[in-house]
C-alpha cells in the first residue's frame, strides 16, 4: 500500500477495498485519471480521501510516479527526556523539522542537519525509521512528489530553547507533551499528525 497527500488529503493505492464509506473509490484507474487527481480533488473539497484499487498496487504508484518530478527530504520526530516532542511553527503550520537532502550526505545526516538547521536544537540520537511520507505540490507549473524519510530522535536535554530559522519561514520553536493542543492538531498538516501517530497513538 502507498499513501499520498494531495492538497492535505490522502490518496492511497491499495488491492483491497476500505473498510470506510467515506472514500471515493476509483478502480484500475488510467493514466489520464492520475494525472488528473489533483484538479478532482480541487474541484471537490467535499472528498475526504481516494482510494485507488488495483490488482498491482506496486505498478499503479510506479505510473503515479512518473508523472512527476521527485525530491528526496528527511526529518526527525524529537523526543526530549521529559517526554516532550519538538514542533516548529512554518508559515502558520504546526509542523516537524525536515528538508531536502543535499548531495553527498546519507538521509540520517539530512535529517539531523535539518533539525539543527531549522530549530538550533542539536544533541540528536537517531533511535529508529518510522518510515516515509509522500506529498505532491505544484512548483512553478512542475508537478512535485515530495518523498520525506522520518527518524525517531532522542534529543538529550530537556526543553532547551531553540533557535527558529527565519529564512525558512519558521516563527516559533516548541516542546509539547501529549496529548498535544487543539490548537496543534487543527493547524498541522495531516500527514503530518498522522506520522506522529505511529509514536504516539491518539487516546480511546
Amino acid at each position: 500500500m502507498y499513501e499520498v497527500y494531495i492538497m492535505n488529503r490522502p490518496v492511497i493505492f491499495q488491492e483491497n477495498p476500505p473498510t470506510s464509506n467515506n472514500a471515493l473509490i476509483i478502480r484500475e484507474p488510467e493514466k489520464s485519471s492520475l494525472n488528473g487527481l489533483p484538479n478532482l480533488i480541487r474541484q471537490n473539497p467535499d472528498i475526504q480521501s481516494v482510494v485507488l484499487l488495483s490488482e498491482d498496487p506496486e505498478r499503479l504508484w510506479m505510473q503515479f510516479c512518473y508523472g512527476y518530478k521527485e525530491i528526496l527530504a528527511a526529518g526527525c520526530v524529537v523526543k526530549n527526556n521529559e517526554g516532550a516532542y519538538l514542533w516548529i511553527e512554518r508559515n502558520g503550520k504546526w509542523d516537524l523539522a525536515k528538508g531536502k537532502v543535499e548531495s553527498g550526505e546519507s538521509i540520517e545526516e539530512a535529517a539531523v542537519r535539518e533539525v539543527q538547521e531549522e530549530t538550533g536544537i542539536g544533541q540528536l540520537r537517531l533511535k529508529h525509521d518510522l518510515g516515509k511520507t509522500y506529498h505532491t505540490y505544484d512548483d512553478a507549473g512542475t508537478p512535485v512528489l515530495k518523498t520525506t524519510f522520518w527518524f525517531h530522535a532522542e534529543h538529550a536535554g530537556g526543553a532547551t530553547k531553540g533557535t527558529p530559522q527565519a529564512i525558512e519561514g519558521i516563527t516559533g520553536v516548541h516542546w509539547e507533551k501529549p496529548p498535544f493542543a487543539s490548537v496543534i492538531r487543527a493547524n498541522a498538516y495531516p500527514s503530518i499528525l498522522a506520522l506522529m501517530e505511529r509514536i504516539e497513538p491518539p487516546e480511546a
